[in-house]
């Protein structure tokens, strides 16, 4: 038995622009996925007619699927069955997804036990970045419009600066290590409803097609601020850009008729400035997650308790999980 695991991830910033060769900044959270590559042979006490595989504790999702085939491209057959559970990475263990990449991690951790398998060291640089590349080519061969930032992020841990350079091969991206000043309050807040990244962007995309000068100014303005966001070195202003980013998030969904900054989110943001920070979705928008930044934590504290009121979930998630990983 081979088992591994792979962390979800946090968009921090760069939402939609890093679609359009923008740096985007993910964070690998304490939140993970576990898979198991089992095989009957060599269970003690047991005939493989005896012996019943466990069923799966969630569905191997097809990104799963398509990087393990190509990592066994790259170093040959594993036998076996995988089995996942991404219970923490879902709202009640089971059902709602929580928009923490739960699908980029699985990916993440199948590539990765075929490597186990194969007897290499995921903690070597070169092999995790072999893994990161089967990985990532698993889940575009299933999600070809995804940027692959949360495959990074649940590959490599940490925090992450991921960009696809515009106009490059679909197999070319840059992921670098990053960090966030030490001086900011976190806080993570869950909407309570789900939502699917592929329908916005593909609103997205529509409205880019009748709009493509309108459209390139409001990702031009996303990109910008998720730069000044990874590049802020003290709590204010990392705050100002991610009401920027906030902001022009709101204004591409209302620009291109999709719920990005729905009402759940506007409640959020609303929220957060009110107790005298800044909030802003984490992901595509739609629901799912918002992440909010303050200078102090009692800002954040009054934050927390607005949301309560509200009606929304906190998740206390820490950001810089290590990445695959040998369970």
């Amino acid at each position: 038995m081979i088992r591994v695991s792979a962390p979800g991830k946090l968009m921090i910033a760069g939402e939609y622009a890093v679609l359009h060769g923008h740096a985007a900044l993910v964070a690998a959270v304490d939140r993970r996925a576990r898979l198991t590559l089992g095989t009957v042979e060599g269970q003690k006490g047991a005939s493989t007619r005896d012996v019943k595989p466990p069923p799966p504790a969630h569905p191997l999702p097809a990104e799963a699927i398509a990087a393990r085939e190509i990592a066994q491209a790259r170093l040959g057959a594993v036998p076996g069955m995988m089995t996942l559970d991404v219970s923490r990475l879902r709202s009640d263990g089971q059902t709602q997804k929580l928009g923490l990449g739960s699908s980029a991690a699985a990916a993440a951790a199948a590539a990765a036990a075929v490597f186990v398998a194969h007897g290499r060291d995921l903690t070597d640089p070169i092999i995790r970045a072999e893994v990161l590349d089967d990985a990532m080519a698993g889940h575009r061969r299933i999600a070809p419009n995804g940027s692959g930032a949360d495959v990074a992020a649940a590959t490599l841990g940490g925090i992450v600066r991921f960009r696809r350079p515009e106009g490059a091969s679909d197999d070319a991206f840059e992921a670098t290590p990053a960090s966030l000043p030490t001086n900011v309050e976190m806080r993570i807040v869950w909407t309570g409803a789900e939502a699917r990244t592929s329908d916005l962007v593909a609103r997205v995309d529509a409205w880019a097609a009748g709009d493509a000068k309108g459209h390139d100014e409001v990702i031009a303005r996303i990109g910008a601020a998720a730069a000044m966001l990874a590049g802020a070195t003290d709590a204010e202003s990392l705050i100002a850009a991610a009401e920027a980013h906030g902001e022009a998030m709101a204004e591409l969904g209302e620009r291109a008729g999709a719920p990005i900054v729905e009402e759940r989110l506007r409640k959020v943001m609303g929220a957060a400035k009110a107790a005298g920070g800044a909030a802003k979705p984490s992901g595509a928008g739609g629901g799912d997650v918002a992440i909010a930044f303050f200078a102090s934590e009692d800002r954040a504290q009054r934050f927390e308790a607005a949301c309560a009121e509200a009606g929304f979930t906190p998740l206390p998630l820490a950001l810089g999980e290590g990445g695959v990983a040998v369970d």
